[in-house]
């Protein structure tokens, strides 16, 4: 068990050296010991914030071919986004947010994948054909969300990976084996 008075040493040092404390350890979390993917979050949190150009400002464009993409799900989605964007420094202390970010990835994703299988060609993509900008602003997104999802899925899992006790055990063990 760590005390309040080397809890508050840590944290202290952590805001004086912009260093990170790990979940199990005394020892500070600092950039050069794990990938800093600080970047990748708010990449993700972008690309989730472009469904609003894409679904032309939560009219329903989008949700005429995919109802999953209606103006209150283009809002969950940038809700998401903001997630993503708001542990983007604190994500190494929170891999089980990661893994559920990937399984929310991981979803789009597939369904992507099986609306790509089951949907082209047929009657949910002549909704695309009323007005030409709609037909190409949706059609690029349809075209291209899911391979995005699929990317940020993996980043989000080898995130979650990297800081769990699972992806840490090498350095775990390595501050063992210095206490004893």
């Amino acid at each position: 068990s760590t005390s309040p008075a080397t809890l508050l040493q840590i944290t202290l040092s952590a805001i004086i050296n912009q260093t990170l404390p790990t979940r199990h350890s005394t020892m500070p979390f600092t950039k050069s010991n794990h990938p800093n993917l600080s970047t990748f979050y708010l990449f993700a949190g972008a690309y989730n914030l472009l469904i609003i150009p894409f679904s032309i400002f939560f009219s329903n464009n989008l949700g005429a071919v995919d109802e999953l993409f209606s103006p209150p799900g283009c809002f969950v989605i940038c809700l998401w986004g903001f997630a993503y964007i708001s542990v983007h420094e604190l994500y190494p202390l929170t891999p089980q947010l990661s893994f559920v970010f990937g399984v929310e990835k991981a979803f789009f994703g597939l369904r992507w994948l099986h609306w790509i299988s089951t949907k082209y060609e047929s009657e949910s993509m002549e909704l695309l054909t009323s007005d030409f900008w709609q037909e190409r602003i949706a059609g690029l997104f349809f075209a291209l969300y899911g391979a995005g999802d699929i990317f940020c899925s993996v980043f989000f899992f080898y995130s979650a990976f990297c800081f769990s006790d699972l992806g840490r055990a090498d350095e775990i063990m390595r501050r063992k084996s210095h206490l004893t």
